[in-house]
């Protein structure tokens, strides 16, 4: 059968245990209903036994998340936290009236968390359990070495009773055994599921990686022979035959940068991009991506100015990963920004962090699509204009600056344009280290 990976494994019961410990917090107030506090004894429970069984789970739940914290195995501690709280709440149904309530059901909990927990074995290993302590503290209350616990205060003589005692454990038992059966073979199908779709989406990762991998390289040689006939067969060709050229060339640049950016998120997100790690000027930097795009902002009718805030000192980051999201970022604020509008830049210093700044005069970014920009392949949907590019050039963003630590997000008021900010620490004593340094 297949083995769930451990972090699953740990996953799930970390959240069987929380919902335990609210289980623990629930019946803890039931026993509080059965106090003597004036108007609130409904309920004639021993206090005194109940309370202990409620402090012994506490301690077993939370024992069992140290245990999880400190890397135990999470199919050790499941088995031990099940068994434990098979145990207690057999002695809680004693305390809390048996038979004549509805407490049994309780091991109906235990043997489903069993049943994703530790599969249909284990499930079915731990409803037989829970059938058997019940079945001994039946058998004696029946005896009468177990005094019931007659909470509602009604008489009920255990051997006039014996016939009702086995329907109840069989009413409990059977159930119990068959849940171990259907959910766990529940679980195992999910299990099964998950791994299937885990494995598929490793397959397309690993094939869409080899075939962006495979299409740099003859797009590099294309870009190259388009460059050399623009160099070679500049004074011979024409204006119509120029533009042509040029709008290859560029549509070239575009889907080359496309390529590089498919394969370094690919490496962020196995955390095998190495960062070049130097001290670089940030004003420097934005000034050179600010007269890269200059020409391109002029074009569109745009005007593009930077504003450096109070001087910013060197900053240690990797310089080529740092200009690709300027020029991302600059390129996003020219596209959407309407012919006579303006894109302003800015940088600050904030305590420990410099804070950069590209703000448009655009339609904006709604609030839903907010929530979502710099998710992998997102593209947000503008008013009167097509939708261009891949979507990843702010994923890849996103994962540049998060791998040096810093935070980028955006406000866009409505209407108003969009700014996008992001920063960077101004002296990450981990990254200025060394000269290279891995996500």
């Amino acid at each position: 059968m297949f083995a769930p990976d451990e972090i699953d494994e740990k996953r799930d019961l970390r959240n069987t245990l929380l919902v335990a410990g609210a289980c623990v917090v629930g019946f803890g107030v039931m026993i509080l209903a059965s106090g003597p506090i004036p108007g609130l004894k409904v309920l004639d429970i021993p206090t005194l036994e109940n309370s202990l069984l409620v402090l012994v789970a506490g301690l077993i739940t939370g024992a069992s998340l140290v245990a999880l914290r400190t890397n135990w195995p999470a199919r050790r501690v499941a088995w031990g936290a099940l068994v434990a709280y098979t145990l207690i709440i057999t002695l809680t149904v004693h305390y809390s009236g048996g038979p004549l309530t509805p407490m049994p059901a309780l091991y109906l909990l235990v043997v489903v968390a069993a049943s994703f927990l530790l599969g249909q074995r284990g499930a079915t290993v731990i409803a037989i359990l829970s059938a058997l302590c019940y079945a001994i503290v039946l058998y004696l209350e029946y005896l009468g070495i177990l005094k019931m616990v007659l909470i509602w205060r009604l008489d009920f003589d255990p051997r006039e009773r014996s016939a009702l005692l086995v329907v109840n454990w069989l009413a409990i038992s059977i159930p119990a055994l068959l849940t171990s059966q259907l959910a766990g073979a529940l679980a195992a199908r999910l299990r099964t599921t998950n791994l299937h779709l885990r494995q598929s989406e490793q397959l397309r990762e690993s094939l869409t990686s080899m075939i962006v991998h495979d299409l740099r390289n003859p797009l590099a040689s294309l870009m190259a022979g388009l460059d050399i006939l623009r160099l070679t067969l500049a004074n011979e060709l024409n204006a119509e035959q120029m533009n042509v050229l040029e709008v290859s060339r560029r549509s070239g640049h575009v889907l080359l940068g496309m390529v590089g950016e498919l394969l370094d998120i690919g490496k962020m997100e196995v955390g095998k991009l190495a960062l070049n790690i130097q001290s670089v000027d940030l004003c420097k930097l934005i000034t050179e991506s600010i007269e890269s795009v200059r020409t391109l902002a002029d074009i569109e009718g745009l005007d593009i100015r930077f504003q450096p805030g109070d001087p910013i000192e060197l900053v240690p980051c990797d310089k080529q990963l740092i200009s690709r999201v300027m020029a991302n970022l600059l390129s996003n604020a020219i596209k959407y920004t309407p012919r006579g509008g303006q894109i302003m830049v800015s940088a600050q210093v904030e305590n420990d962090l410099a804070r950069i700044s590209v703000a448009d005069t655009g339609s904006g970014i709604s609030v839903q699509d907010q929530q979502h920009i710099f998710d992998k392949f997102a593209q947000v949907e503008r008013p009167g204009q097509e939708r261009r590019g891949t979507g990843l050039g702010l994923t890849f963003c996103k994962m540049a600056i998060e791998a040096h630590g810093g935070h980028i997000w955006v406000e866009s008021p409505s209407g108003q344009g969009s700014i996008f900010f992001f920063t960077l620490p101004r002296g990450n004593p981990k990254l200025a280290e060394g000269a290279k340094q891995t996500r």
